[in-house]
């Protein structure tokens, strides 16, 4: 084999298509990412102001001088980790040294000013439409030199890094929308240790606790994970449930990694989307390491589908993914490597306390009187459909009243009312509706006609006059009101008999012909159904029942009756 020059890798400019304009999902995204290269550079201040086609990001962070803007910034891949003039006390948020091509994703031209202190600007200008042109033809490319005037720009100051975006692409989010984002992306400037500060300003507004606000308001319930943390339990003054999940630390290669941070529920699902995001942004449960986010939808991993996740967003912390040896993160900073063996552990303790929350939220939300999940609900399902139907209608109530009463002692003393009404009359009530009319369909299936109660029994006469009678007032009350008309869907002899009327049917040409002489003895259908009786005539004249009727087994359990009429036949 003939002696040869040696084979090397070499890179074509396609790859900052894939490593920069690919990688970023909105405008927001990108703010993100320079406010994360501003921290790391050591920022204490970063000043986003965004006009209507051109973006400007400003932070006074160390900044570079020639030989970093070279070797550092234009070095794809180099790591801000392996600065040894790196020595600030933060957590480091960068590692591939790949987010910086984030800026050739939104705008036709960026224009990169740093200056470190004592020393000249430095930067470039990289037009993406001379880049695009280079990509195709696979050619080389050189950063624009900067314009004067903005390399003066800067000189006035200390030190920074100025980026600006002119002819943005796409949607620019709302000022609201992204200081709300980048509330949410890096909360952590809200709790710094003493000594440190991070401040974020937005057109000269700060992005401060507030912007969490709207978010924090509509929270309802919160699970604290490890350890209560005052700086969280703070935002949330009118938090209704709250409970603390011990023992969240896994083991992983005879190492403890703890698990920090807090889950919580929002009273109505759509309360997690950012309002006037157009649905681009969405609170969820998400994974912070050092401080940086580092994936979003954690639950995702590892659904039920339950109900519940609707509801839910959050901070969990695991610090112990940071690792000098092994890289553990995709390339777009924006998630884990799914197969990583620590992932895999951590996702086992996650899905604890997922189940913890699950079980918890369904009663907690009962207890308030609000919609859980029927999935997991211990009550029998019927009760639970039913008492939610009741929740809607006493809360449709209550906004009426809001919204027409004006005097405030009455309005007080109508809701005090309204909230007093009992719950299970309404269930009890449905359930009598319901059984009724099974009744009437089971005697239908049976072909039991009105003839056949012709000519019979004393009991079947008495039937048959309390069916006359209740048919003439029926037609009379239908003379009557204000539509005369059918009140009924369907004309039926049975429309005009009760719960006990159809009892007596059942037991008259059902029971009584199907019985055998084991049989004979056993108590009547139309005994039970007139013991309940009085209890059904009060709740159907929407008479509040006493409490001792709900603790009495034969409505406690008034659905069984349709097993029952199975015994008896």
């Amino acid at each position: 084999m003939s002696k040869a020059e040696p084979f090397k890798f070499e890179f074509s400019l396609e790859v900052l298509n894939h490593l920069g304009r690919g990688l970023y999902r909105s405008f927001a995204t990108v703010i993100a990412e320079a406010v994360s290269n501003a921290w790391d550079a050591g920022a204490e201040r970063v000043d986003i102001t965004i006009e209507r086609d051109r973006l400007v990001i400003d932070d006074d962070g160390k900044g570079m001088d020639e030989a970093d803007f070279r070797g550092r910034f234009l070095k794809v891949g180099y790591s801000r980790r392996d600065d040894p003039d790196n020595t600030s006390k933060r957590s480091v948020i960068g590692r591939k040294g790949i987010g910086k091509l984030a800026m050739l994703s939104i705008s036709q031209k960026v224009s990169i000013i740093s200056k470190k202190k004592d020393v000249e600007a430095v930067g470039g200008v990289v037009n993406n439409t001379v880049l695009d042109r280079e990509i195709k033809k696979d050619g080389k490319y050189s950063l624009e030199a900067l314009p004067e005037r903005e390399a003066q720009s800067i000189n006035t100051r200390p030190k920074g890094t100025r980026i600006i975006f002119e002819g943005i692409k796409g949607r620019i989010n709302s000022e609201d929308i992204i200081r709300k984002y980048l509330a949410t992306q890096f909360n952590f400037m809200f709790s710094l240790e003493k000594g440190d500060k991070f401040q974020i300003f937005v057109n000269n507004k700060e992005v401060t606790i507030e912007d969490l606000k709207e978010l924090n308001d509509n929270t309802q319930f919160i699970w604290y994970l490890n350890n209560q943390d005052e700086n969280i339990k703070s935002r949330y003054p009118a938090i209704e449930r709250e409970k603390t999940i011990k023992k969240t630390a896994f083991e992983f290669k005879e190492q403890k990694i703890e698990v920090r941070g807090f889950i919580a529920s929002v009273k109505v699902a759509s309360n997690l989307l950012l309002r006037g995001s157009g649905g681009d942004f969405r609170a969820s449960i998400n994974l912070f390491c050092n401080g940086r986010l580092r994936q979003e939808n954690l639950f995702d991993e590892i659904t039920t589908k339950a109900l519940t996740e609707e509801y839910l967003y959050g901070e969990v912390h695991v610090d112990g993914f940071e690792d000098e040896e092994i890289d553990r993160f995709t390339s777009s900073r924006e998630g884990v490597i799914k197969d990583d063996p620590l992932y895999q552990a951590f996702l086992e303790k996650l899905r604890e306390i997922q189940k913890i929350v699950i079980q918890d939220w369904t009663p907690w939300r009962v207890e308030i009187r609000e919609e859980g999940d029927i999935n997991h609900d211990n009550r029998p399902g019927y009760v639970v459909r039913m008492e939610e139907s009741k929740n809607r209608r006493e809360k449709d109530f209550k906004d009426k009243i809001d919204e027409d009463i004006k005097d405030p002692q009455l309005k007080k003393s109508l809701k005090k009312k309204l909230k007093s009404l009992s719950h299970n009359n309404t269930i009890v009530y449905q359930d009598l509706f319901i059984l009724e009319n099974i009744f009437r369909e089971y005697i239908k299936l049976k072909n039991i006609s009105e003839s056949d109660l012709e000519g019979g029994t004393e009991q079947e006469k008495d039937i048959l006059h309390t069916i006359r009678s209740i048919k003439g007032l029926r037609h009379s009350d239908e003379e009557r009101h204000a539509l005369k008309g059918n009140i009924v869907a369907n004309e039926h002899y049975l429309n005009y008999l009760d719960l006990f009327g159809l009892g007596e049917v059942i037991d008259c040409k059902i029971r009584t012909k199907n019985a055998g002489k084991s049989k004979k003895n056993q108590r009547g259908l139309d005994l039970d159904t007139k013991e309940i009786g009085p209890i059904r005539n009060a709740i159907m004249h929407t008479n509040e029942i006493h409490e001792s009727v709900l603790n009495w087994g034969k409505i406690k359990n008034v659905i069984d009756y349709i097993d029952r009429l199975q015994e008896k036949i």
